[in-house]
């Protein structure tokens, strides 16, 4: 058995095995080899090999583990800043919070995810928070992101809400929307037959996200601002006692602030963020995002993809207009026609360049063959494996 078979081996075992010393027991050499059935010596030596090539972290107990360091970054939210460690408590307290195994974390992101995390980290309801961004940069999973994140740390618990509330879905009703937000009592409006509750009162606790605020209508902005101010509101046709609630309010808009919101309503909001399109990313959070789609393309198809390396390349040169959201749309497509008309062998799915729409196979490079006629230069290929995802996170899904 050889070094990659092994390695392998110990992904595939550690992707559900929990951290505790009992459960950890078959990663030493011997038990490796034992459930192997091959020499203890030649483990060993490829082990060693894997450590020196820092694809596995040695744990110094008794005995000495060997684990895979992707598969402790993916599945267990690990670190993993050094190649040993002197126990299995050493090696957990390690673990990262969800946000830093984001696309971008440690590059586009950084500042951002910083100010996020002080946002929602706040104490009493947090600060009120601002996502802007085009269409498709991820402001809808990262809001969701922030309410997990908190979560985690013990800001919130287990149990709270996380709430969407899209404006642009009553931008034509504005009295219906004021009611989504902070509901309404009996004999509002016509049609309102009974007092219903509105998101602000059935998020307390949580929190709620509110999309495409830009489309809230002045009157709703002033409500708005009136609960951020004191955790306060009424329903809509209410004139008694104001209600009260503790929320986490996270915005998101594509538009400029300062034509579609009352000046009074930016400046209550303290923390505004911006996400960037995919172009300003750079080469390398593209190249992570192409390879966390088609990972996660293969986990869904139950199958190994085998790529043409010329849909990396133009997949990599291609202008998104729908940022990493219409990346993703392209690579769900892309393996869809494979799916469709490509080969499938022996679990592995093959996608060939034909698979790109038109407008990317026509850029894909002409060689000339032996015959004297032209075909595309398809000569290396990629693998992704469904096994075993890869330690980067796409901020979308």
């Amino acid at each position: 058995m050889n070094k990659e078979s092994i390695f392998r081996q110990l992904e595939l075992r550690l992707a559900g095995c929990s951290l505790t010393a009992d459960a950890l027991s078959g990663f030493s050499a011997m038990a490796i080899a034992d459930s192997l059935r091959q020499k203890r010596s030649i483990i060993s030596h490829h082990l060693n090999n894997l450590h020196r090539e820092q694809r596995v972290v040695k744990v110094n107990s008794r005995p000495v583990l060997f684990l895979p360091v992707e598969a402790l970054r993916r599945h267990h939210r690990l670190a993993v800043r050094q190649g040993d460690y002197a126990s299995i408590q050493a090696l957990c307290a390690e673990r990262q919070d969800s946000l830093e195994l984001l696309i971008g974390a440690q590059g586009s992101l950084q500042e951002s995810l910083r100010q996020c995390k002080a946002a929602i980290s706040y104490p009493g309801a947090g600060l009120p928070l601002l996502l802007r961004g085009p269409t498709g940069t991820g402001k809808s999973f990262l809001a969701r992101q922030l309410w997990q994140y908190a979560i985690e740390q013990g800001i919130l618990p287990p149990e709270a809400p996380f709430t969407v509330f899209n404006c642009a879905e009553y931008a034509n009703n504005p009295e219906l929307l004021t009611s989504k937000l902070f509901g309404h009592a009996k004999g509002a409006f016509t049609g309102a037959d009974r007092a219903v509750s509105g998101l602000i009162e059935t998020s307390n606790g949580g929190v709620l996200f509110i999309d495409e605020v830009h489309r809230l209508p002045p009157e709703g902005q002033e409500k708005l601002f009136h609960f951020m101010d004191n955790g306060t509101w009424r329903r809509l046709g209410e004139s008694s006692d104001e209600r009260s609630a503790t929320v986490r309010l996270i915005f998101a808009s594509t538009e400029d602030l300062e034509k579609h919101f009352l000046a009074t309503f930016i400046r209550r909001i303290p923390v505004i963020v911006k996400i960037l399109p995919i172009a300003e990313r750079g080469q390398y959070e593209r190249l992570a995002f192409i390879h966390h789609f088609f990972r996660r393309e293969a986990q869904r198809l139950h199958h190994d993809l085998s790529l043409d390396s010329e849909i990396i390349s133009q997949l990599m040169q291609e202008t998104l207009e729908g940022n990493v959201g219409g990346l993703e749309n392209l690579i769900r497509n892309i393996c869809a026609s494979a799916w469709t008309f490509g080969q499938r062998d022996d679990g592995v799915l093959e996608v060939k360049a034909g698979q790109l729409p038109d407008r990317l196979l026509m850029e894909v490079p002409l060689y000339r063959s032996a015959d004297g006629g032209t075909r595309h230069d398809l000569s290396r290929r990629w693998r992704f494996f469904r096994e075993f995802p890869v330690s980067i996170r796409n901020i979308y899904g």
